[in-house]
């Protein structure tokens, strides 16, 4: 059985614990049918400056990449892959739409496909354009699959069959993933020798996660940070005390928190937890993620 959870409109579930060193999640949204279709006019969909990699269907509907100013840039290929994000992001669908994506460590997405993940950071790019010919097969039988329990298992199937797990299965909980895989990165790096040079070393985690591995660190750990935060905050019934959180996770003061939460969403810890907590549906994915 897997692990997931669910908002009325989307839901996130985690892979089997042999492939979560390689698959993240899979996310979901429907918002064509029953209660959860929405006529009314374009949904904003809001997401955090990333470390992943991803690949997503729309399965039915559009969708358009916004700027910052929420102007349209350009309408979104219909089978997207996505880089590692340096920036957050924000995309309108034009109606209802139905998606299914899978999210992949970028190490892994490294070793399965080959690319250097450097050339795809910040890429909102048409999948069947730049993955090897195996991989388009895969995406085609995605797409055409009957239901995304079935969409899972090609996914899994494929990574199963395509890649050991030379970085070790991780524990698919969803707490402090992007800070997990950093440690088994760097164990990684020692273990095969690439850490005794540093300039090495850093060439080496560019071709693997894309970006360099001071930027890695900090997007691992608001990702870790703002997840417990929320976390702690619905358990204990109270507000996160932001000073706390910053000093319990490593940040020099509440401002440098807030520095770093600022570039990683576009928002300060508390507006961001105000407009997550609130009915702005816009940031649905952050309340899924968390």
């Amino acid at each position: 059985m897997r692990i997931r959870f669910q908002l009325p409109f989307a839901s996130i579930a985690l892979p089997p614990v042999p492939l979560a060193g390689s698959i993240r999640a899979y996310i979901t949204k429907d918002t064509t049918r029953g209660s959860n279709a929405r006529a009314e006019g374009p949904q904003i969909n809001r997401y955090p400056a990333s470390v992943y990699c991803g690949i997503a269907w729309y399965l039915e509907g559009t969708s358009e990449q916004l700027g910052a100013d929420l102007e349209p840039v350009r309408t979104l290929p219909a089978t997207l892959l996505l880089g590692p994000q340096t920036r957050p992001l924000a995309t309108r669908n034009s109606g209802p739409v139905r998606t299914f994506g899978v999210i992949f460590h970028p190490h892994a997405f490294h070793r399965l496909t080959g690319l250097d993940i450097s050339t795809l950071v910040d890429g909102l790019l048409p999948a069947h354009g730049v993955l090897p010919p195996a991989w388009v097969t895969l995406c085609e039988a995605v797409r055409h699959a009957p239901s995304d329990g079935e969409r899972m298992v090609l996914v899994e199937d494929f990574v199963a069959s395509h890649a050991p797990q030379r970085f070790g299965a991780a524990n698919p909980g969803a707490g402090a993933g992007a800070v997990r895989w950093m440690r088994e990165l760097q164990a990684h790096a020692a273990s095969t020798g690439l850490g005794s040079s540093l300039r090495s070393l850093e060439r080496h985690v560019r071709a693997w996660a894309g970006q360099p591995l001071r930027r890695l660190g900090w997007l691992s750990r608001a990702e870790a940070t703002l997840t417990q935060a929320r976390v702690h905050s619905e358990a204990s019934g109270q507000a996160p005390r932001w000073h706390d959180v910053a000093l319990g996770a490593g940040y020099a003061d509440q401002a440098h928190l807030c520095r770093e939460t600022q570039r990683v969403t576009g928002q300060s810890p508390a507006e961001l937890a105000r407009r997550v907590e609130g009915e702005d549906e816009s940031y649905w994915f952050y309340r899924l993620w968390s």
